[in-house]
């Protein structure tokens, strides 16, 4: 899904964070996935403020970074959205032809989407036919402010590149967890007979101050979620326990991380557990029959030492970390292997993003 696409040879993934760029572009053989390009440039703090960019000309230059950090190949760009400006639903509609689909769901948008339906980009994706209920059938709808697509449209123009896909970061996470080892996340489309029998993971990306949630059965989408909490609640939890800047304490926790205070950690912990858990009631509520299994984190906060540890013991689930680089190949000549491979998980949404080359 994406609210808008065209054609394009190559496309690679920008992530643009309230704390940085990240740029992968990726290529395709028989053998699998393979690395072209890679890079992370920083943002300066307040540049993106809850997914408002503020400071364009600073967001403009780390792209300009990025590109040539990267020596990437392409101009064009798949990019990802998420938080408030987005809205994601799955609706149940009565089955109709395709001619009569595009109306049925402009009709749709405007009963469930709150802003005017001129006033954002609208897309969509059949599920399948409802179960039990083959005269309906599901459909995920996803609606952006077009103010928000336009402004980071400008930010990548300004730097010389072209947006070909928007994509929301939820379904560029799930596309990335589709690189990670096939026996990781089972194959879409089977039919559920029973709880037992179901295959139940929830990918979650936690970045900087966003935390993107994907709870999959058997491989197809059945919950997403954007929450505001991640590293910036950390860093903030260190400055406060340690009564230094925050700029110090976000060295802290990037360079010195045995010497952070576990009062620190204990109220982040507590914090991301009821934030988690707010969001798993809310996914409970409509598929209690069809409880969560698995935890697949990612993002920057996948870095945090025995963090999977941390929150498999606090909420009970079995709990991993999911990196994109245990599947695509890294060439030695061009790429420190082992930094990459250490960094990766935080690289999921772009990665997600870079898949987009291969749509059919």
């Amino acid at each position: 899904m994406s609210f808008f696409s065209s054609r394009s040879e190559g496309i690679m993934g920008v992530d643009i964070s309230s704390t940085g760029i990240k740029l992968v572009e990726l290529s395709r053989s028989r053998s699998g996935f393979e690395l072209v390009s890679l890079a992370t440039i920083p943002l300066p703090r307040d540049a993106i403020v809850e997914n408002t960019i503020i400071d364009s000309a600073a967001v403009t230059q780390a792209l300009v970074e990025a590109v040539n950090a990267a020596k990437a190949s392409t101009k064009n760009v798949a990019l990802a959205v998420s938080g408030n400006a987005v809205i994601i639903k799955t609706i149940t509609i009565p089955t109709v032809s395709e001619f009569e689909l595009e109306a049925q769901i402009q009709y749709e948008a405007d009963q469930h989407v709150p802003y005017d339906i001129d006033d954002v980009f609208l897309d969509f994706f059949i599920q399948g036919m409802t179960a039990d209920d083959p005269e309906h059938m599901d459909v995920v709808l996803a609606a952006c402010k077009r103010e928000v697509v336009e402004d980071y449209q400008m930010v990548l123009a300004e730097a010389g590149l072209t947006a070909k896909c928007v994509d929301c970061a939820v379904f560029a996470l799930e596309n990335g967890a589709e690189v990670t080892d096939q026996h990781t996340l089972p194959k879409g489309g089977e039919q559920l007979l029973a709880d037992e029998d179901a295959d139940v993971h929830a990918l979650i990306n936690i970045g900087a101050n966003m935390m993107n949630i994907n709870v999959l059965i058997n491989g197809q989408m059945a919950f997403v979620r954007d929450q505001f909490y991640g590293g910036q609640n950390l860093t903030e939890e260190i400055q406060k326990e340690h009564d230094i800047s925050y700029q110090a304490a976000e060295q802290l926790k990037t360079d010195d991380f045995d010497s952070v205070h576990p009062e620190a950690l204990e109220r982040f912990y507590m914090g991301l557990t009821s934030e988690l858990v707010r969001s798993l009631d809310f996914y409970s509520a409509s598929r209690a029959e069809f409880p969560v299994r698995k935890l697949l984190l990612s993002g920057g906060c996948a870095l945090i030492p025995n963090i999977a540890t941390e929150l498999e013991q606090r909420l009970g689930i079995d709990t991993a970390i999911l990196n994109p680089f245990d599947s695509i190949k890294i060439p030695a000549r061009k790429f420190d292997e082992q930094h990459i491979r250490r960094i990766g998980p935080m690289l999921m949404v772009p990665v997600g993003l870079a898949m987009r080359s291969f749509d059919s």
